[in-house]
């Protein structure tokens, strides 16, 4: 089984991820910003990491690098999820591995985290 940390400041969009992946056989941690998420990923090996953009403490993109540098996870991909568009044109330049547009709906994030949990299986 996949383990998955998924860290969004926004409760709601949180819980409703964390949710539906659970129900998708994955095991899911949530955190609700950048400090904790850092904090998870110095103590745990994950399969994917799943940030908001925009969190307190650290952003998204800061704990994306964080984690690339973490000697735990540098090669657990990374989604991150943002409810500014503009956000899609440079979430690569900072070494995440996908984007998504918030609102997204289930379906579109489920299969964007088979993809990314199958390429790095391969």
């Amino acid at each position: 089984m996949a383990k998955i940390l998924v860290a969004d400041d926004e409760m709601d969009v949180g819980l409703i991820v964390t949710e539906r992946l659970r129900r998708n056989g994955y095991e899911v941690e949530y955190v609700s910003d950048g400090k904790q998420a850092t904090r998870k990923i110095q103590e745990n090996v994950y399969d994917l990491l799943i940030l908001d953009v925009h969190m307190p403490a650290h952003t998204g993109y800061e704990v994306c690098e964080y984690s690339k540098k973490s000697a735990k996870n540098a090669k657990t991909p990374v989604l991150m999820m943002s409810a500014y568009p503009e956000e899609q044109s440079i979430w690569s330049r900072h070494h995440a591995d996908a984007f998504i547009a918030k609102p997204f709906e289930t379906g579109q994030l489920a299969m964007e985290v088979d993809r990314l949990l199958k390429g790095r299986a391969a």
